[in-house]
């Protein structure tokens, strides 16, 4: 199963989405890594409405998104995993999943939180499991759309 992108983005689906990232990594399956969002018969409907129909959703909750990204489940697709925080993405690598790379594409202001860039602001939280991430060895990009430039965001967490 290849992983076309993981990314932490505090809308889920949206339309950077959709109409970035998905046109660019041309994913199979986009799967919601969230545990109120699949459990939420509403939510999934609208998420699903906004996703071209020749792209398969899932919603999955961290346990089940950690079960099937280690048993290989989509071996065959390409997938997009969506994180809404830092401490799901975290709470996932924590049960043995490993990534490569973690996209942070929109972590909006919040109470508590400190401007990284406009559209990543992060917690004392997040900073201290982003700087875990790293110690795994996951290189964190931060890019809001395919067209602007990665920023890496390694050396600032750590």
């Amino acid at each position: 199963m290849p992983l076309c992108l993981v990314r932490i983005d505090d809308r889920l689906i949206h339309g950077q989405i959709v109409l970035g990232w998905a046109r660019l990594m041309k994913p199979d399956r986009i799967v919601v890594s969230n545990d109120r969002v699949a459990k939420n018969t509403w939510e999934r409907k609208f998420y699903t409405s906004s996703v071209p129909s020749h792209i398969k959703v899932s919603f999955l909750t961290l346990e089940e998104t950690a079960r099937e990204l280690l048993n290989n489940l989509y071996k065959n697709e390409s997938v997009m995993i969506l994180f809404e925080t830092v401490k799901d993405a975290y709470l996932i690598v924590e049960k043995g999943v490993q990534f490569n790379e973690v996209n942070i594409g929109g972590l909006h202001h919040r109470d508590g939180a400190n401007e990284i860039l406009p559209y990543l602001f992060l917690t004392e939280e997040d900073t201290n499991l982003l700087r875990e991430l790293v110690k795994k060895k996951v290189k964190l990009f931060a890019q809001d759309i395919p067209g602007n430039q990665p920023t890496i965001i390694n050396p600032l967490v750590v």
